[in-house]
């Protein structure tokens, strides 16, 4: 995913490895070392109330839609980040850790 552009990914659809549609994709997040994208987050729940983070390793874009490469039980099992402050080194190595990646 080095090479995507921001605004792609800011505009895409998420759909889990399943094929099921998890949601609009909220916020692109850089991985705090390489500065590239790693994560994008989704609203899922009542009314999308809640953003999940999902890792961009294993993830394909095809026009609109972004694929990513874990399950949605997976993602809704995630840990709870809020999405507007970004990630600290400590969150995104227990995102990395919990999604294998």
């Amino acid at each position: 995913m080095d090479h995507l552009e921001m605004e792609e990914l800011q505009t895409a659809t998420a759909w889990d490895a399943d094929g099921e549609k998890l949601g609009n994709v909220s916020q692109v997040h850089l991985d705090g070392i390489s500065r590239k994208p790693a994560w994008v987050t989704v609203g899922l729940g009542l009314l999308n109330s809640r953003e999940h983070f999902i890792p961009l390793a294993g993830a394909r874009l095809d026009g609109d839609n972004l694929y990513v490469a874990v399950s949605g039980d997976k993602v809704k099992d995630a840990p709870d980040f809020t999405a507007e402050e970004g990630l600290t080194p400590e969150q995104e190595t227990e995102l990395r850790n919990y999604y294998g990646v």
